[in-house]
């Protein structure tokens, strides 16, 4: 049996007792586990689903599933700092470290950031906010990705360009500044999006709803919401410029008329030269 620091690994139980469970980690040997966090219906050979990480070079195990698994991104908040490191709120007993010279920018106690969990040569844990160490710009030729696919999305930093985003935990891609305004995106906040482009430096746009019927449900639904939020009415129409349906709603014309269209169709919109109007009872 392997065991995988940082990971959620299944090990089988051994034997309890009125303390706990032993489980076989193998070859760290037998690792002790609380009754408390132990299913009262598990039995010896039962396999649980437990956290390993080392805690002064001893392997130790819960069943508490951290914010972030070695390899992954969480937005945590910070417990403790000492001039060498800082301490992270990881969701388990053991704080995350993050060493000064992985803090980009200094960590101040009470603050959230996002840190990514790597791991050292001796197998201890820590956090770091150096992300381009582990995500690249450039969609490589070889993958599978492209304009329409539905991804996993973490917002970790604003640029000049709009808000940088971590594409399924593995390439950076840009979500403009107006869409992440409107869409109330939040920094360390993990959310859906889609591709919207690969373009031709392989650098990977980012949009919050789809092509096709799948993006005419998501842009209608996006403009409903809007609607609630303003009180049920907006003042956009077929007679407003693209250039205003694109900065204040973060579509196109074209998205934008299909859109309400479909929504004036299921009686759930008014239209007028002033606007569209949400009728009462969808409100």
């Amino acid at each position: 049996m392997t065991v995988i620091i940082g990971k959620m690994n299944d090990l089988p139980l051994v034997r309890t007792d009125d303390k706990g469970g032993f489980f076989d980690a193998g070859t760290y040997g037998e690792v002790f586990l609380p009754r408390s966090q132990i299913p009262a219906d598990l039995t010896a050979g039962s396999t649980l689903s437990v956290f390993c990480y080392l805690d002064d070079g001893r392997l130790t195990i819960t069943a508490k599933r951290p914010r972030a698994l070695l390899g992954e991104l969480a937005k945590m908040q910070v417990r403790d700092v000492t001039p060498g490191a800082a301490y992270m709120e990881w969701g388990i007993r053991k704080d995350l470290l993050v060493p000064f010279r992985e803090q980009k920018p200094v960590f101040e106690v009470g603050e959230y950031y996002v840190v990514y969990v790597d791991i050292d040569d001796e197998g201890r844990l820590f956090g770091t906010t150096k992300f381009n160490r582990y995500f690249t710009d450039f969609l490589p030729d070889n993958s599978d990705l492209k304009a329409g696919d539905r991804v996993d999305l973490m917002p970790v930093a604003k640029t000049p360009l709009g808000v940088r985003m971590v594409v399924n935990n593995s390439y950076f891609g840009m979500l403009p500044s107006h869409l992440a305004l409107q869409n109330n995106v939040h920094y360390g906040v993990k959310l859906k999006g889609f591709i919207q482009s690969v373009r031709r430096d392989r650098k990977i746009n980012i949009c919050l709803y789809q092509g096709g019927q799948e993006g005419m449900d998501s842009a209608g639904g996006f403009i409903l919401a809007k609607l609630r939020e303003a009180g049920g009415h907006l003042p956009w129409c077929d007679r407003s410029s693209p250039e205003d349906i694109e900065r204040n709603l973060g579509m196109s014309k074209g998205k934008f008329k299909k859109a309400i269209g479909t929504l004036y169709k299921k009686k759930q919109i008014l239209l007028d030269d002033n606007g569209i109007t949400l009728i009462p009872d969808q409100n």
